[in-house]
């Protein structure tokens, strides 16, 4: 009887380690088109193939065939710091990040986080990843919870150029949780 209950504990301590090990990842490879746009400048892509990123928890956040992209979901003010759109190593994190904020199908939150969590997937160190979540966070955009009835929107923090600026510096020397950064941006 022990020995079974101990095989049995084994097993779910096993099961319950396999499911909370899934390993985020991005699938297919970003395929566009450059679109033109009259007199501004060409930034807009169209996706020719779905592509996708899968979270630590498994979900997929898919990307479909057609989607336009600009990379206007990451702040301008950050350009300088993080890089433009489409440039380094959150270039793909940018692709899933900008559809999901134009689509708004799921809590803004939920798509900054994913934004964070598939940077440092694609390369980016943790420390300038959670940069770029402040980024998205203080500076991108809100929109109500999807099937909420009657959701607001969470105000933008009120925070200045030189705010963000020694914000950017404080995670770079403590890397904080992504809790510690939106409580500190709640301060604004």
């Amino acid at each position: 009887m022990f020995i079974f209950r101990t095989n049995s504990l084994c097993g779910l301590v096993l099961l319950f380690s396999m499911a909370s090990n899934v390993m985020s990842d991005f699938e297919g490879e970003v395929v566009v088109t450059w679109l033109k746009n009259g007199d501004y400048p060409d930034r807009e892509m169209k996706l020719v193939q779905s592509f996708s990123y899968v979270d630590s928890t498994g979900r997929p956040w898919v990307v479909p065939i057609g989607a336009v992209i600009d990379g206007a979901s990451i702040p301008a003010f950050f350009w300088n710091t993080i890089g433009p759109p489409f440039v380094g190593n959150y270039r793909r994190a940018s692709v899933v990040h900008d559809y999901y904020c134009n689509v708004k199908t799921q809590p803004w939150k939920r798509v900054h986080r994913m934004f964070y969590e598939a940077s440092v997937v694609g390369g980016v160190p943790i420390p300038k990843a959670k940069i770029m979540y402040a980024a998205v966070y203080a500076k991108g955009p809100r929109w109500p919870t999807p099937g909420v009835l009657g959701a607001r929107v969470q105000p933008t923090p009120d925070i200045t150029d030189d705010e963000l600026t020694s914000l950017s510096n404080w995670i770079e020397s403590t890397v904080p949780s992504l809790n510690m950064i939106e409580d500190r941006l709640q301060q604004y």
